[in-house]
């Protein structure tokens, strides 16, 4: 093999790497079946979400994520394959939920948040949740709430003995 080309491929793996390194969120995604304006559209959705969209080699994309020890994502590379990062958890995924409703043929297949691995559908269920915040601000209300029906109830008994 000519030799420029090993030193492009070299290139093109050590680039993925560092943005991989750089990424909280790593999701492998299918594109198979949609056309260019419909990608385009993808990566548009995605970069207004702070998410980037990368589309190389099979053979590329798993030599960086195995130099990243992001190895549990090598079987999420089989057909067309893209990477979608994040530079915080879970930031995009409710974009790529929305888009895959919209397109049937669009899958999600795996990927790292946070440096845990998940499935297609435990990312969907994230997604569901929303931003981090969002998340903590659920957990804060949920945590609050019988806090609050206590604090009702002794007024109500207060105001009934009075």
């Amino acid at each position: 093999m000519n030799q420029q080309i090993l030193a492009d491929k070299k290139k093109t793996v050590e680039s993925l790497t560092e943005l991989l390194k750089s990424s909280h969120s790593t999701v492998v995604v299918s594109y198979s079946g949609l056309s260019v304006s419909e990608v385009n559209q993808l990566r548009a959705d995605l970069k207004k979400a702070g998410c980037k969209l990368s589309v190389q080699k099979n053979t590329l994309m798993k030599k960086a994520v195995d130099a990243d020890g992001l190895s549990e994502l090598d079987s999420c590379f089989k057909g067309p394959s893209g990477i979608v990062t994040s530079k915080e958890e879970g930031q995009g995924l409710e974009v790529l939920k929305n888009f895959k409703n919209a397109h049937k043929q669009f899958t999600i297949k795996g990927g790292i948040i946070d440096g845990t691995y998940c499935d297609e559908q435990k990312l969907n269920d994230l997604a569901s949740i929303g931003s981090k915040e969002n998340a903590l601000s659920i957990l804060l209300s949920t945590m609050q709430s019988p806090l609050v029906l206590f604090a009702l109830t002794l007024k109500a008994l207060a105001e009934k003995q009075n």
